[in-house]
């Protein structure tokens, strides 16, 4: 069985003292206009279509946490656009809608009629001053839906997505900082890797997988045999293991170099690689078969057990991390 051990991540000197952030103030000049329900439509959104990322949201402060749950649950909304949406011009239409509407709260006073969604973005920007510049390039990439040629576009991907909506994240915390930044970039390809392989089995079986083609190249898979019969071969487990190892060495360069050494109120925002590392693990325990039925269960209270014990720490890794790699 293969295993992340050569991978394996050296504890850095864990941070003893109490985890604290400092509360976040309100500095904006305009009035807030989210709410309860508008806050409460975006926490369902979230904690249905991702969960994992609604657990680790618990841990940040409260405007932080909102602020997260309006910028993953605009996420949400560009994702399902192409699924709920028929034709191509509705699509471009809907796309051009989102684009607008939270550009516009940027450079618009006017906030009647906005959706939830916009409506505890405006506050959050208002709050934090987050910059457009995430925003703008996730919904850009929402929509361009370019394809994923290489394991290079896939990383690149990462970071134009997932990883925006960390940068935005930390914003809300009010982190600006370099290591913090690069955590976020990383841990964003690390995301993005690992849902594509967690989705691959539903997306095989609907005719479709987005593992790069130079990987499907180099390992010889033949898409279309996997399309007729979705399962696990060598050369599918060759290749999974390859890109997960990618993402896992990802964890590994955020937890040697940029934790150790980014704020302490950024935390909150890098837990997102806690469940990402320990579905990775479980990958490597179920021998990079994706098909495995472990793979797909949500371990709620032993994700919660590792986040609390990472908010605690001031890292994720766990001690038999740092044993393996001396």
């Amino acid at each position: 069985m293969r295993k992340f051990t050569s991978l394996a991540l050296r504890l850095c000197t864990a941070h003893r003292s109490a985890f604290s952030v400092r509360t976040i103030t309100s500095t904006q000049s305009k009035a807030l206009v989210s709410t309860r329900d508008d806050i409460e439509y975006c926490r369902r959104l979230v904690h249905k279509h991702d969960y994992e990322t609604y657990l680790s949201s618990l841990f940040s402060p409260r405007y932080a946490r909102e602020a997260l749950w309006g910028l993953r649950a605009l996420n949400i909304e560009l994702l399902t656009i192409p699924t709920h949406t028929r034709t191509p011009s509705a699509i471009s239409m809907r796309y051009a809608f989102w684009h607008n509407t939270i550009m516009g709260l940027y450079t618009q006073p006017q906030t009647q009629n906005l959706p939830p969604v916009a409506r505890v973005l405006h506050d959050a920007i208002q709050r934090s001053k987050i910059s457009r510049t995430w925003l703008r390039r996730l919904i850009s990439e929402r929509q361009t839906s370019t394809a994923i040629n290489t394991l290079d576009d896939l990383q690149k991907h990462g970071e134009r997505t997932i990883a925006c909506l960390i940068h935005a994240h930390l914003e809300s915390l009010n982190v600006r900082n370099m290591h913090a930044d690069n955590a976020a970039r990383a841990i964003g390809v690390s995301s993005t890797i690992s849902h594509m392989l967690r989705s691959m089995p539903e997306q095989l079986a609907h005719g479709r997988c987005d593992l790069p083609h130079d990987i499907l190249a180099k390992h010889n898979i033949n898409v279309q045999e996997l399309y007729k019969a979705p399962k696990n071969t060598p050369e599918l487990q060759n290749a999974v293991y390859e890109v997960a190892t990618t993402a896992y060495t990802k964890l590994c360069g955020v937890a040697e170099l940029h934790i150790p050494n980014s704020p302490r109120q950024a935390l909150p925002a890098l837990l997102v690689a806690v469940p990402v590392k320990m579905w990775l693990e479980r990958l490597e325990h179920a021998n990079f078969d994706v098909f495995d039925p472990r793979l797909r269960q949500t371990h709620a209270v032993h994700v919660m057990w590792k986040l609390w014990k990472a908010r605690r720490k001031g890292t994720w890794l766990d001690v038999s991390n740092q044993q393996t790699g001396n």
